[in-house]
């Protein structure tokens, strides 16, 4: 792991605030803080690699697509110097830049519905010009994912444009799908689809224009705008067994979902440093979102035709202030988001407007008292919706969170939080859509947001460079939006509503340390979920193990990584979904100069995956689809860091700040 590269003044102050584990990791309350050593920047050429460089146990690093996920959440959030920002720009910033990464696994009320936080300190300003490339291709798939920036810097200004493109065609997909049909009358249908392979085409374009200007560290404005276009075909086909009492044959299905969709954002973004105790910021992003998705499902003499067609503007605006006090510091804040959309659905040519809006008011106190840091923190939510229907709701969600420290080597921590969930427009649309010949769905214009509780217990190790943690929670979600069938006109009818509960228990464990040689790395985290949900005339459980390892080798300019994962199922209702597929990843870089080249492999030996109860036994279905990529797909690929200029000092300054409210990757959902 790395060494701190800061200065003993830097590392004094921060010390009267934290306790340290490591020699290169700092424990502050919920947070981990790396700081990066020499080497590390000196092998690694951007931030995607460096944070795959630091082995944080919980993170899921692919550097063949340069996506960061977490094990078992969907909602990461990254920061840079404490600043909303994409994915896509960490492949922007230079390595030797990054002052430290700050991992916050257990956000507080300040992040709202954020599953993990990371926040990456950039740091020496520069004056000059700059490109930067990250390269990178399969050899073996229609799969490519290229990104270049150039940048000029001049006095207190910073200019930057972007651009990534990641094609991928030709991609063989195919999915087998179990499904168990129960009718009113008590018949029963099964049907077993035998997928063959299908290409599906799928591109993604993102390009932003940026300013920035700051005044040393007292003030600082930031303009992006921002262009993402998608445009992607999914196909499935294959043959359908269906059996019916003693009847039984064979039809041929094929399913088309092309999917085109384009988003505008205009992120404007102020901070200002009143005095040495306050600091404000303010963030405001309007948003432009079109999109297209179409469905053609064909099965026998059956054809089933849908799609929608959305206009939607987005309005997200964050105002947070900052207040230091001797011992413990205060944050509060008003977020809003507010969403006016227009989708027609087809071939019903119905016309729905959605109008809604979120607004989020926090105010969060911490502090450290010898052995104990805690943080009290109170969120207040105001739901309205205007349109399908007229809904309004104030809720309330506290926060507690306690770590004791009684030895240097050790601490023990406990968080009790309370979340609110509203429904999403999806499932609150009123307008019925055929899924094929004996089903359908509608939404339920009467649902209501619902309360989830969380608890956790932590408990951190750390002896002569091992770092070690223990993780015991549960989430409990009351009354939550679940997925009903009943029937209509002699078909089966799905809709939803509050009902019930789903409560998930997790435990598993996390390590850090080096084998054998200083230069080989170990990152570990494995652990096993249950999970059981009541709905409307069920009840369904499910359990798991998990793992997510990762191996690397750093000596010289070279830098070895092996890491594995597998997929991670959660059941919610009659569905389960995937939130990290099984992932076994083999890379090697060398870096020479400006220069790092790359060559990897995913999935050399096809899936692996670990065994858990049968999904045929949830809610009599199994659906597993498969992708070429996920299978084995080679790729090489090239990073380039190429900066003309003379240093300068100054204060860490914002390279990026990008938050996308509303992203167009769920349109096809």
């Amino acid at each position: 792991m790395a060494q701190s590269t800061l200065n003993d003044s830097v590392r004094t102050r921060e010390l009267d605030e934290v306790v340290v584990l490591a020699p290169d990791i700092i424990k502050k309350g919920e947070s981990t803080v790396f700081y990066p050593d020499k080497h590390l920047k000196e092998t690694t050429k951007n931030a995607n690699q460096v944070i795959a460089g630091l082995q944080i146990p919980e993170l899921i690093v692919d550097l063949s697509s340069g996506t960061i996920s977490v094990l078992g959440k969907d909602n990461l959030l990254i920061l840079i110097n404490g600043r909303p920002s994409s994915q896509n720009e960490l492949s922007s910033i230079p390595s030797k830049n990054i002052a430290k990464v700050e991992y916050i696994s257990n956000p507080g009320v300040r992040y709202k519905n954020y599953g993990a936080v990371i926040d990456i300190t950039v740091k020496k300003q520069t004056e000059g010009y700059g490109a930067m490339l990250n390269l990178l291709q399969s050899v073996n798939r229609g799969w490519g994912n290229y990104v270049a920036t150039l940048k000029y810097n001049v006095g207190k200004s910073e200019w930057k444009v972007d651009y990534k493109f990641n094609p991928m065609w030709n991609m063989d997909c195919y999915r087998n799908n179990r499904e168990l049909i129960i009718f009113e009358n008590g018949a029963e249908i099964l049907r077993n689809e035998d997928g063959v392979k299908a290409p599906n085409d799928m591109v993604t374009h993102q390009g932003s224009v940026q300013y920035s200007y700051q005044n040393g560290n007292k003030t600082m404005f930031n303009a992006q705008a921002r262009v993402i276009r998608k445009n992607d075909r999914y196909i499935s086909e294959g043959t359908i067994a269906t059996m019916t009492g003693t009847t039984s044959f064979n039809e041929f299905q094929r399913e088309i979902n092309p999917v085109k969709a384009w988003q505008g954002d205009l992120d404007l973004y102020f901070h200002w440093k009143i005095n040495k105790d306050n600091k404000i910021y303010v963030n405001v992003i309007p948003s432009l979102i079109t999109s297209e998705s179409s469905r053609d499902y064909t099965v026998g003499s059956t054809n089933i035709t849908s799609g929608t067609d959305n206009r939607s503007w987005r309005l997200y605006s964050e105002f947070i202030w900052e207040r230091k006090f001797s011992g413990g510091s205060l944050s509060s804040g008003i977020k809003s988001a507010v969403g006016w959309s227009k989708i027609q659905y087809l071939p019903q040519q119905t016309n729905v407007n959605e109008d809604e809006s979120n607004n989020h008011a926090f105010v969060e106190w911490k502090q450290n008292l010898d052995k104990v840091q805690y943080n009290i923190g109170l969120g207040a939510t105001y739901y309205n919706i205007s349109s399908p229907h007229e809904y309004r709701s104030v809720h309330f969600n506290p926060r507690v969170f306690v770590r004791y420290v009684p030895v240097q080597w050790g601490s023990l921590s406990v968080t009790l939080n309370e979340t609110t969930v509203a429904p999403n427009m999806a499932y609150l649309s009123p307008v019925m859509q055929r899924i094929d010949a004996f089903q359908s769905v509608v939404g339920n214009i009467d649902l209501s947001p619902y309360q989830r509780y969380d608890g956790r217990i932590d408990m951190d190790f750390s002896f002569k460079g091992v770092s070690a943690k223990i993780i015991i929670g549960d989430e409990y979600s009351h009354k939550p939006i679940l997925s009903s069938k009943g029937y209509h006109d002699g078909s089966i009818l799905q809709t939803y509503s509050n009902t019930g509960y789903c409560n998930h228990f997790y435990i598993k464990g996390q390590l850090s340390t080096k084998l054998i040689v200083r230069e080989l790395t170990l990152s570990l985290e494995g652990g096993w979920h249950t999970m059981k949900s009541k709905g409307s005339g069920y009840i369904h459980n499910y359990h798991q193990p998990f793992v997510n390892a990762q191996l690397m080798f750093m000596k010289g300019h070279w830098w070895i990584m092996a890491k594995y994962n597998n997929a991670y199922n959660r059941l919610w209702g009659e569905s389960i979904t995937t939130i990290n597929n099984n992932l076994l990843n083999i890379g090697v870089g060398y870096s020479y100069r400006n220069a790092t080249f790359m060559a990897g492999v995913v999935n050399p030996i096809g899936r692996i995956g670990l065994k858990s109860s049968d999904l045929s036994d949830i809610a009599g279905f199994e659906r597993i689809y498969h992708v070429s990529s996920s299978e084995r797909l080679i790729w090489i690929g090239v990073s380039l860091n190429i900066f003309k200029g003379s240093k300068r000092s100054g204060t860490i300054r914002k390279l990026n700040n990008n938050q996308i409210y509303e992203t167009i990757n769920d349109v096809r959902k």
